[in-house]
């Protein structure tokens, strides 16, 4: 398995990846906006532009089985710390094709999403999880941490 970086080339497969994995949660179609990959494909342009997109594809081989994409993390609260003291990252999309599973892709590209953020100097990397990856994301080093949530209607 390689893992290589992205490019604005390899948009068009980050969108249709990211299309698949809410397709593995068995969500409806219409459930979709109906410009659900432009809208993935704005999120990208944006996160390139002013959040310092990171995308990293894994091959087999010729054949892509996965992808994952981070950027810097846009808090819903004021940050009131220092950069260098939070600054966090963002990883908002894993996908790997089902045939490939089982096999650390997965891990792979979430190391090199790791790497990433470390890099561009977070001091910190958040996602969230599906049922199905939280292994892969805990033996990766990740702690569960506390949300809250309630439905509203």
């Amino acid at each position: 398995m390689d893992i290589v970086p992205g490019t604005a080339a390899d948009d068009g497969l980050l969108v249709q990846h990211y299309l698949a994995i809410w397709e593995s949660y068995e969500t409806p179609r219409d459930h979709l906006l109906p410009d659900a990959e432009a809208q993935v494909r704005g999120f990208i342009e944006e996160a390139r532009k002013h959040r310092k997109l990171g995308a990293f594809f894994a091959f087999v081989g010729k054949k892509c089985v996965g992808s994952t994409a981070c950027n810097l993390y846009v808090s819903p609260y004021p940050v009131v710390k220092k950069p260098e003291y939070q600054l966090d990252g963002y990883i908002w999309h894993v996908f790997v094709d089902a045939g490939y599973r089982g096999r650390g892709i997965a891990t792979g590209l979430v190391d090199a999403a790791r790497s990433y953020l470390a890099s561009i100097g977070c001091t910190r990397a958040i996602l969230h999880s599906s049922d199905a990856g939280e292994r892969v994301y805990l033996r990766a080093g990740f702690e569960l941490a506390k949300e809250m949530r309630v439905p509203l209607r």
